[in-house]
């Protein structure tokens, strides 16, 4: 996930761009930033700008939704942007709020990682920086907002008492997907602890069969199977005490328990990916699971929808990688909160932004999303008329405990093995140069002290 580019040569580089050409990958009527590009005695429409990633379940729910949105209001048109994931949208974030040149913004995840008082230096997380400019728009007032489930709007949407952002569903993003004909048919069963996960991964390679596939090309989808692994067994348990610790120097990056989570995602990495996994990008994956060509999937919950298209007749689950010997701890996920929207204060049609909100918001139109995207539904009494959500997930879900990356504060300037709150097991052999996972967490504790406030 780590890419050596400037992030300000590119965020200057896409401003220009996108500035230039409005942004769009529709084309026509796009405005100025600042102006509604509309007129009302020519019949010009009013543009609202959507900028999103590629996600083509969602984009195509998208699609649909602002198809339905412009027929009830012909008066606007949506410019409705993609650009790839992860990096590269970040890039196209920062680049058009700053310019304000969008109308509403998704982010990857729920509000997260703002500094607090116990980490003295912390990197102030973008959307905070955007709303402490004055670049993102208060919805407190909205009639909408009471759509949503307050306690998740709490959680994910409001900052400093005032709300901020729209969390639209939460997603599980530590389990495994597996192939219910391949387990029934060589009597295996859902694993309960990790003792019992090494034996079911070493019975399938007995038997000639592969045991999971992950996309180790575009790297963070390494990170998926060790969201469990950190959730269980940093601080016993509980990650936010071990996190805590690490900004007091009570927990370091190089402790017992981190470096069983590395020693542990190291195991799994070298002994049962799919062979040449660093070379496989994720929007291959699904498609080489759904075909029958490993037992298991590395991935988030919300990929079921994509799976279930490449292979309608695939029967398939999802449960949570076991990373102790207790099962009671293990039989739980881990995840975030997904898609969020943001409208800006100051982008060229900010009433727009708010009358497509406040249309998503309807149960209708958001049902259409939430069983497009296979999130579980941030606002309450939603049917998604899904199975896998009712019985593969529900029963795992408990008290919806956030991922590391979503809880982890990092510092200002932390070093590349510690970037962006994850793990990077990425640079652990086959796909990196540490051959152990103590070389990596002595080399991310390192890093981390040397990070440190002066």
């Amino acid at each position: 996930m780590v890419k050596r580019i400037s992030a300000l040569v590119l965020a200057s580089a896409l401003t220009l761009s996108l500035a230039a050409c409005g942004g769009g990958n529709k084309g026509g009527n796009a405005a100025p930033a600042g102006e509604s590009g509309g007129n009302a005695a020519t019949g010009e429409k009013k543009v609202i700008k959507i900028l999103h990633w590629k996600q083509e379940n969602i984009n195509k729910a998208m699609e649909e939704i602002n198809k339905k949105f412009e027929e009830k209001y012909p008066e606007y048109k949506v410019e409705y942007t993609t650009t790839g994931p992860d990096d590269e949208y970040k890039q196209a974030q920062r680049a058009r709020i700053t310019a304000n040149d969008v109308d509403i913004l998704a982010d990857l995840s729920g509000m997260r990682l703002s500094p607090q008082e116990w980490t003295p230096g912390a990197k102030t997380p973008d959307w905070q920086q955007w709303i402490d400019a004055g670049l993102i728009a208060d919805l407190s007032d909205q009639p909408f907002v009471k759509n949503w489930n307050a306690n998740d709007i709490e959680k994910a949407g409001t900052y400093n008492g005032k709300v901020y952002a729209i969390p639209t569903g939460k997603v599980a993003m530590s389990g495994l997907f597996y192939n219910k004909q391949i387990f029934e048919e060589n009597g295996l069963s859902v694993p309960k602890t990790w003792s019992e996960f090494i034996k079911l991964n070493d019975a399938l390679k007995a038997k000639g069969i592969t045991p999971i596939a992950v996309a180790g090309k575009d790297v963070w989808p390494l990170k998926l199977p060790v969201f469990a692994l950190q959730s269980k067994i940093l601080g016993g348990g509980n990650q936010q005490k071990w996190i805590e610790g690490v900004w007091k120097g009570e927990t370091a990056f190089n402790d017992a328990e981190a470096i069983e989570v590395l020693e542990k995602a190291k195991t799994i990495q070298d002994n049962y990916m799919i062979d040449g996994f660093m070379g496989i990008d994720y929007a291959s994956v699904p498609s080489i699971f759904a075909a029958g060509k490993t037992a298991m999937l590395a991935d988030g919950s919300w990929d079921a929808p994509t799976i279930a298209t490449a292979n309608p007749d695939l029967k398939f689950g999802y449960f949570p990688l076991p990373a102790t010997e207790d099962a009671a701890k293990n039989a739980s996920f881990v995840g975030k909160y997904d898609v969020t929207w943001y409208a800006a204060e100051k982008g060229p049609n900010k009433e727009g932004a708010l009358k497509w909100l406040e249309f998503f918001s309807e149960p209708e139109n958001y049902t259409t999303f939430v069983k497009a995207a296979g999130f579980i539904p941030t606002q309450d009494n939603i049917s998604t008329d899904s199975e896998f959500i009712d019985k593969e997930l529900t029963p795992y879900l408990g008290d919806f405990e956030l991922a590391y990356e979503i809880m982890m504060i990092n510092r200002e300037n932390v070093g590349e093995h510690l970037a962006a709150e994850g793990v990077h097991t990425e640079y652990l052999a086959p796909g990196g140069q540490f051959k152990t996972a103590k070389e990596l967490a002595d080399v991310q504790q390192k890093e981390w002290e040397a990070a440190a406030p002066k």
